[in-house]
């Protein structure tokens, strides 16, 4: 479990985490939380929404997105930058971009962003984004960046049938030394970066943004 007060008085950020933190043990999915939120109107930019365990997590297309309690980053933040139509395929991007530098920057490990929304490491998926436009009681629009990322699974607990796709970070970690992933070390890390690059789409530098996921993107 995240300690939040811990969280909330080290989280390094201006926008992401700073209006509201919500913490949950159990969602049926922390976008469906954001959304509802959003929806009531009056929502702050960047309010945070985390996650111990999903009942009902999901992914592109409805596929479902399982997570054992504990283990894994689940987290969306609220945006409320009106997004021009040249931007509106970023969220995904900024937000599969921000994990892969936050897992760098923690862990050392390369991971790639896989377009539109996949974070791989050594082609297996690693993490996923999940970006969903509406609208509050005022028809203002908003959107939520929903964030999910296997940490500390085990080869033992990933399902036998995802071992050729999937991957965790302790798995990877463990093949250069390194054990258990420090949650929200890791998830500040994200979240940071996740700031930086929103920053960059809001003030409309699209250059810098296609820089950085060339960058970071996977190799055919």
């Amino acid at each position: 479990m995240i300690a939040i007060e811990t969280f909330r008085e080290t989280l390094k950020t201006e926008i992401i985490g700073k209006s509201h933190i919500e913490f949950h043990t159990d969602v049926s999915s922390t976008n469906d939380t954001a959304i509802a939120r959003g929806k009531a109107g009056d929502v702050k930019d960047g309010t945070l929404i985390i996650a111990d365990h999903q009942t009902a997590g999901r992914g592109r297309y409805g596929r479902t997105w399982e997570a054992p309690p504990g283990k894994c980053i689940l987290a969306s933040v609220i945006f409320t930058h009106r997004l021009k139509q040249e931007q509106v395929h970023l969220p995904n991007l900024i937000g599969a971009l921000s994990i892969a530098q936050g897992i760098h920057t923690i862990t050392g490990l390369t991971a790639r962003i896989k377009h539109p929304n996949d974070v791989r490491i050594a082609k297996k998926k690693v993490a996923g984004v999940l970006t969903e436009l509406e609208y509050d009681q005022h028809r203002h629009p908003f959107f939520v960046l929903g964030l999910g990322v296997n940490v500390n699974i085990t080869e033992a607990e990933l399902p036998s049938a995802l071992r050729k796709t999937a991957t965790s970070l302790q798995i990877a970690a463990s093949e250069i030394g390194n054990t258990e992933i420090c949650r929200p070390e890791l998830l500040k890390a994200i979240l940071s970066h996740l700031e930086e690059n929103y920053l960059h789409l809001k003030s409309g530098n699209l250059p810098l943004i296609d820089s950085q996921l060339k960058t970071w993107e996977e190799e055919e």
